[in-house]
């Protein structure tokens, strides 16, 4: 569950850290957001070193307060499969995405559920862990 304001972790190669909830993209009254959907992040934090390795038209793209759509990869609330076993994840974790919801980066690290992996084949590709 990510509502306005949490704070999460990108999980991708552009070099941002840390991005906050600035909107839950979809009807106008959704207030929350589960695994799988799209929300509007504002970057909180970068890392100088990966971020210094990046191009500088990316430099300005991923910068400190710029706003970008994240799709939400692992939460700390359940989900549940269709055999009725649930996963939960340690952390609320998101992938910067485009406005077609294909990654922007050509990595992600850490695993993400098979049902995200095939609905989404552009995330399937870069991910090394599937569960």
């Amino acid at each position: 569950m990510i509502q306005l304001g949490t704070i999460l972790k990108v999980t991708d190669r552009t070099g941002i850290v840390l991005v906050q909830c600035i909107k839950v993209l979809g009807p106008a009254k959704t207030k929350i957001a589960y695994l799988g959907q799209v929300i509007l992040v504002s970057v909180k934090w970068i890392n100088t070193k990966k971020f210094k390795a990046l191009k500088e038209r990316k430099r300005k793209k991923f910068a400190k307060g710029t706003i970008h759509r994240a799709l939400i990869i692992r939460t700390k609330v359940n989900f549940r499969r269709t055999e009725g076993v649930f996963i939960r994840f340690d952390t609320n974790d998101v992938v910067i995405v485009n406005k077609n919801i294909v990654p922007v980066s050509n990595r992600v690290y850490g695993p993400v559920i098979k049902e995200l992996c095939m609905r989404l084949p552009s995330l399937g590709c870069i991910c090394r862990f599937i569960i």
